[in-house]
């Protein structure tokens, strides 16, 4: 029995031997593969970090003191010296021409007419002033059908002036005028003068000025002449001193006045006093037109007769204006 179980464990054993796979050959070096070992994961050590503090002072500490920021220097102020109104340093002219004309019917026909113009050429230092006035009046009468026209006043003034100033506010003048005066038998009279005169207020609105000076005067008579100091004359000669003012005031950008007032005291017994008076009221009405309003006054103590010494006259009408 022991052995029939031998034989059949003997044959069971080289069956399993033939029936099993050929073994692979593998590399001798490569040493076997171990099963992978779990590794436990380990958290880095962070090094603490040690920040000092200061030790507690034994006294409190006060906040530090502002520096005060160096002081600037002043502004520097540049003063610009006035320019007066309306000048320019190239110069320019301005002024105004004016006209009017007066008609009367009825009783008296009439009729009168008048030209004036005043204007003047300013640059800082110095200006040119020229002015001139014509005025004719004309009555026509009739009687006994018969019509007669008479001229009732003719009278005329053109003149310049030149005025430089020597500082801020003296100037010297010299002037060139001529009038003729039908009424006193004046045909011609020519007058040079000169002399100083002081800027007493000067702004944008108000101009005031005061002169004095001499003057030289020609007159020419028409006809036979006139009666001077007793002896008649057809031309006389006399030098006389001159003292004037003369203002011109602003009203508003529309209105303006101006006035100018000149005595002529005679130099030598029995050669009188003459006088000028020139006022005009100026209303712009526009970029063009002005109206005026004149007043002129004439005075000479030795007019001859029957004239009389004085002469006044207001004058209206309108004029055309420029360069302003």
């Amino acid at each position: 029995m022991k052995h029939v179980l031998w034989l059949l464990l003997a044959s069971a054993s080289v069956l399993a031997q033939e029936s099993a796979p050929p073994a692979v050959a593998t590399d001798a070096a490569t040493p076997p593969l171990s099963e992978p070992t779990a590794v436990p994961l380990q958290t880095p050590a962070v090094t603490p970090v040690v920040v000092p503090v200061a030790p507690a002072p034994s006294e409190p500490v006060s906040a530090p003191k502002p520096v005060p920021a160096p002081p600037l220097p002043p502004p520097t102020r540049v003063t610009v010296p006035p320019v007066p109104d309306q000048l320019e340093p190239a110069g320019r002219w301005a002024g105004d021409f004016g006209a009017g004309v007066t008609l009367s019917a009825g009783n008296t026909d009439g009729q009168s007419f008048n030209l004036s113009v005043d204007t003047t050429y300013t640059r800082p230092d110095d200006k040119l002033t020229l002015f001139g006035n014509y005025l004719e009046s004309r009555a026509r009468t009739e009687a006994n059908g018969v019509v007669t026209t008479s001229i009732t006043a003719r009278r005329g003034r053109v003149g310049t002036r030149y005025d430089r100033n020597l500082s801020e506010d003296l100037f010297g003048f010299v002037g060139l005028e001529f009038n003729h005066d039908r009424a006193r038998d004046l045909d011609l009279r020519t007058l040079i003068s000169t002399g100083l005169g002081r800027h007493i207020y000067k702004d944008a609105e108000l101009s005031w000025d005061v002169y004095a000076g001499l003057s030289w005067r020609e007159d020419y008579y028409r006809g036979e002449g006139v009666e001077v100091n007793g002896v008649l004359r057809t031309r006389d000669s006399a030098a006389e001193t001159l003292f004037g003012q003369e203002s011109t005031y602003q009203f508003s950008g529309t209105t303006r006045f101006t006035q100018k007032l000149v005595l002529y005291p005679g130099l030598g017994q029995g050669r009188g006093t003459r006088a000028t008076l020139d006022g005009a009221l100026l209303v712009d009405l526009n970029e063009t037109l002005v109206l005026t309003m004149r007043l002129q006054g004439r005075y000479d103590n030795q007019s001859p007769p029957p004239s009389k010494n004085y002469d006044l006259s207001l004058i209206t009408g309108l004029g055309v204006k420029f360069g302003r």
